[in-house]
C-alpha cells in the first residue's frame, strides 16, 4: 500500500508536499470548504473564500491561478481525506471482502455527513460529476487506485486472481459515484451504516469476489 501511495504522489494526484505544509493553503482550503457548504459550488467565489480566509484576494489567486484551479484542489484534498478513510476503516480486517465492505460503508458515511458532498449531491449534482471529472478526473483516478491496489494485496494472497484489478478500481469508484448521486428513493437503502453494510455483504462483496464472499 505505500509503495501504490508513492507512487500517486509522484504521479501528482495528491499534490506537492510543499502545498500540504503551506499553512496559507490551508487556510484557504479551510475557508474555500466553509464558503461551498454554505451557498453551493457554483456560488463559490474568489473574494467570498478571501474574506473568510483573512487575507487578500491576490493570495488566492498566487497559490492556486484561478476559481477552477481551487475548486480542483478542495476537490482533491477532500479526496485524499475519503482514501485515508478508507485506510483507517479496512486496517486490521483480515478479509478481502470484509475490507470492501468496511472501506464502502466508510466511504458513504463520509459523503453522507461531509457538509459540501451530500449538500452538492441533493442540490447541484451536476457541479459534484464536474468535480470528480475535472483535472482530467482526477478524483475518479485516486478512488480506482485506492480499490485496485486493495484487490491487488486479495490476489497477491490467492483471492480474486480472475479480476482485473484496475477494471475492478474504476468500476467500484464509478458505481460509488452513482451511490452518491442516486437518490435514496430511487435506488439502494442506504442511509445508515447498518444498511449499507448488509446491502454491501449481501451484494456488492459477491459481485467482485464470488458467491463464496
Amino acid at each position: 500500500m505505500k509503495q501504490s501511495i508513492a507512487a500517486l504522489l509522484a504521479a501528482g494526484i495528491f499534490g506537492s508536499a510543499d502545498e500540504d505544509a503551506d499553512r496559507t493553503v490551508t487556510r484557504i482550503l479551510d475557508a474555500a470548504l466553509v464558503e461551498a457548504a454554505s451557498a453551493g459550488i457554483s456560488r463559490l467565489r474568489i473574494d467570498a473564500v478571501a474574506r473568510r480566509a483573512g487575507i487578500n484576494r491576490t493570495t488566492v489567486y498566487r497559490r492556486f491561478g484561478d476559481l477552477d484551479g481551487l475548486i480542483e484542489a478542495l476537490t482533491m484534498r477532500e479526496g485524499k481525506r475519503m482514501a485515508d478513510t478508507v485506510f483507517r476503516a479496512v486496517d486490521g480486517v483480515p478479509d478481502p471482502a470484509g475490507k470492501l465492505v468496511e472501506g464502502f460503508v466508510a466511504c458513504m458515511r463520509m459523503a453522507r455527513e461531509h457538509p459540501v458532498i451530500a449538500r452538492t449531491a441533493a442540490l447541484e449534482p451536476d457541479q459534484l460529476v464536474a468535480a470528480g471529472l475535472a483535472d482530467d478526473a482526477a478524483l475518479l483516478r485516486l478512488g480506482s487506485a485506492v480499490v485496485a491496489e486493495q484487490i491487488r494485496q486479495a490476489q497477491n494472497d490467492g483471492h480474486a486472481t480472475h479480476l482485473d484489478a484496475d477494471e475492478v478500481g474504476r468500476s467500484v469508484a464509478m458505481f460509488f459515484a452513482a451511490c452518491v448521486l442516486m437518490p435514496t428513493a430511487q435506488g439502494i437503502d442506504l442511509r445508515t451504516d447498518e444498511s449499507i453494510r448488509a446491502y454491501a455483504r449481501r451484494t456488492l462483496a459477491p459481485m467482485v469476489f464470488g458467491a463464496s464472499a
